[in-house]
């Protein structure tokens, strides 16, 4: 089976998901030759780049597509200024300078960018030819400032929900795949709105034509887990200081999550007296500044990372004498995951019954969902109500009704 990353990456601009208005945007420019560079970022997988590709493809220009982490100072940078100063190629096409990551261009050896920034503004000053940079988060980096001010600034946003769960049922459909619906949305929900992430659990998942609730999850917490581990090795065994500052960035694990085992192995990691004062120290200040974060202040979230990757990696000061201990799971997850299914069907159930009642998840909770409960229970669940609510053979077993396959087929068919 061919990879769903290669078989259904949008081939124009017309086919991606989501933000057309930045498409729209960007087709502008494209047609404007005098305009000054743009800049387009946004959350990683949601198409910046492959959009930046498909422009030129539209405008027939040919790519010089670089990543500003291989990019380190000045005199890469001004590697630029020679495709920059040309007209055109040698076969008389336009070509786009492509700059992924800009805002991750910093020198190893001393954490700046040893000129590069300065030489960019001046390149973009004097360039001849297209220029995209593409970023995740262009306020994170002070030194981007003077490029990002000389762009035309444009933000992907991430697809909705909806538009998601379509294109995934689309998938299903054409692949001949059996699908749960409850198990689909899972997989957008796991996936957050990320549609290469999406592809690829997809394509995992349909190895075996068929998608259920129990291999989505299943997935879902293997692959988390995955990630704290990696996480977790960064911050007990740092090899340097920025992988270990990014680490969170550079996984898709929920910060509360990593609190939650940090509080949990911390213990069993530092097991010198001294070193788990320290570590302990500073998931508390983490804890502290979690508690300062209001709806505006969200700025303090970075003092937070800090202190529960550099600050508990960094918080040995002296050595270890025990023997190796591996990462345990959090005993607190293991209690709050133990009906993740039923909390999931819950919830779509839920959704559901909000898409009719136009009224809070409280209220559907206080008084829609119990009513429901007790109908089902006296086996006078009507075909009506499955069907008007659109409910899933696992959310009527949920809520209580007895009825097998055979039985709810019939009453949908």
């Amino acid at each position: 089976m061919q990879s769903f990353i290669d078989k259904y990456t949008p081939t124009n601009l017309d086919e991606v998901i989501g933000n057309k208005k930045a498409i729209t945007e960007i087709r502008n420019w494209a047609k404007n030759q005098k305009t000054p560079p743009i800049m387009i970022y946004g959350d990683t997988g949601i198409g910046k780049t492959l959009c930046a590709k498909l422009i030129a493809k539209e405008m027939d220009w040919s790519v010089y597509h670089t990543d500003a982490t291989d990019s380190r100072g000045k005199d890469a940078i001004s590697d630029i200024y020679n495709i920059a100063s040309t007209s055109t190629t040698l076969f008389g096409k336009k070509r786009l300078i492509l700059l992924d990551e800009i805002d991750a261009m910093v020198d190893k050896r001393g954490g700046g960018d040893s000129g590069g920034f300065n030489e960019l503004t001046k390149i973009m000053a004097k360039t001849k030819q297209p220029m995209i940079f593409i970023a995740n988060d262009p306020y994170g980096n002070k030194k981007l400032r003077p490029v990002f001010e000389k762009c035309i600034k444009i933000k992907f946003d991430l697809p909705n929900k909806l538009s998601i769960l379509k294109f995934a049922k689309k998938i299903c459909d054409q692949e001949d795949i059996d699908y749960d619906l409850v198990a689909l949305k899972e997989i957008v929900e796991n996936t957050k709105n990320d549609i290469r992430a999406l592809l690829i659990d997809l394509f995992t998942l349909t190895l075996n034509k068929q998608i259920t609730l129990e291999n989505v999850q299943e997935l879902g917490d293997r692959r988390k887990e995955e990630d704290v581990f990696k996480i977790l090795g960064k911050i007990f065994y740092p090899k340097d200081f920025y992988s270990t500052k990014n680490a969170i960035n550079d996984a898709n694990i929920d910060w509360e999550l990593l609190f939650a085992w940090l509080e949990e192995n911390i213990p069993r990691k530092f097991q010198n007296p001294r070193n788990l004062v320290n570590g302990m120290e500073m998931l508390s200040k983490a804890d502290v500044f979690k508690g300062r974060i209001k709806a505006t202040n969200w700025i303090l979230l970075k003092y937070v990372f800090d202190f529960l990757t550099i600050g508990v990696a960094y918080s040995k000061k002296e050595r270890e004498t025990g023997g190796f201990s591996p990462f345990v799971y959090p005993g607190v997850i293991k209690k709050l995951t133990s009906n993740k299914k039923e909390r999931v069907i819950k919830k779509s159930i839920v959704d559901k019954i909000r898409e009719k009642a136009y009224c809070s998840r409280h209220i559907i909770l206080r008084d829609h969902y119990p009513i429901l409960e007790i109908i089902s229970k006296t086996n006078k669940f009507t075909k009506n109500i499955i069907k008007y609510y659109g409910l899933e053979l696992e959310e009527i077993k949920l809520l209580g009704a007895k009825i097998n396959q055979k039985e709810y087929d019939k009453i949908i068919g």
